[in-house]
């Protein structure tokens, strides 16, 4: 194996991280073109170099003889195994890592700078050969040159345009985590500031003696928008402490009961947090009037 395949299988090991390992079959290939004795032969070579540096890390050296048995087979062991998250998930979602910033994405920064320093040195190496060969008038060295400069050249570009992907993503991704962040934080704000509104029609008088009283509501954002309260309601519970609020409004016609609001000593409990009706009785949207409760 050369130093392309071995780099790509460094990536390949920073992708995983040594848990997800335990998931990778390495499959040989091939075993119906050479002696089966050869074949064991080199199967052990292999188990016993790991450069790759996979199977010591929990990697499986499997065979593949080609058949839709044996891929089947290879599946089914993996199916069998419990699921692992890469490393490099770990990385960008619970570390909150950019893209450069990961195991993976270092090395490939690192090999990339070590590509354009490479490329740099042998653009000026030949650009001081073509200066000494149009000193000697050496036209056909010259063009040679020329031509190798240019591809040297682009070499360096595309290394150089490489890196540049990788810094543009990470700043992406970094951009777009913080746009996240922002849009959890607009929305935990707009979940602190929401209140519940209740129809007046919805009150029951009687609840005060009861205790608590089952009832309609809903979650208003934003109590200027009529089209909150057009919303489909939810079933919610109010609780009364106190009887005293009830007793005053044996005196009182039904519709100054609904004028007078509802006692503050009564309160809703939802998604854990506790609401409290506001104060100044109720309001009114379109032809109905609502209690609002505040967490």
């Amino acid at each position: 194996m050369d130093g392309l395949h071995l780099k790509t299988l460094s990536i390949f090991q920073r992708l995983c991280g040594s848990s997800a390992l335990q998931n990778v079959l390495l499959t040989t290939t091939q075993w119906s073109n050479i002696d089966h004795l050869v074949g064991l032969q080199r199967e052990e070579d292999l188990q016993n170099w790991d450069c790759w540096g996979l199977i010591s890390q929990g990697a499986s050296l499997e065979r593949f003889t080609g058949t839709r048995e044996s891929g089947l087979e290879l599946i089914y062991k993996l199916m069998k195994r419990e699921p692992k998250r890469l490393h490099i998930q770990d990385q960008i979602v619970e570390e909150g890592m950019a893209l450069v910033e990961t195991d993976a994405g270092k090395f490939i920064n690192d090999e990339l700078i070590s590509l354009q320093n490479k490329y740099e040195k042998n653009l000026e190496t030949l650009e001081r050969e073509r200066r000494n060969a149009e000193t000697e008038k050496e036209d056909e060295i010259e063009k040679t040159l020329a031509q190798v400069q240019a591809k040297a050249r682009e070499k360096l570009e595309k290394a150089t345009a490489e890196r540049e992907l990788l810094a543009s993503l990470s700043e992406a991704e970094i951009g777009k985590r913080a746009e996240a962040g922002k849009k959890r934080e607009e929305e935990k704000e707009k979940i602190e500031r929401a209140v519940i509104a209740v129809a007046a029609k919805d009150v029951s008088p009687t609840g005060h003696i009861l205790g608590a009283f089952t009832t309609k509501g809903r979650l208003i954002h934003d109590i200027n928008n009529m089209g909150e309260f057009e919303k489909d309601p939810f079933y919610i519970k109010i609780n009364c402490q106190s009887s005293t609020f009830f007793l005053g409004l044996l005196a009182k016609s039904l519709a100054e009961c609904y004028d007078q609001g509802v006692d503050t000593d009564n309160y809703i409990v939802y998604n854990n947090a506790s609401y409290r009706p506001k104060s100044g009785g109720p309001i009114t949207r379109g032809t109905q009037k609502f209690y609002i409760f505040t967490k």
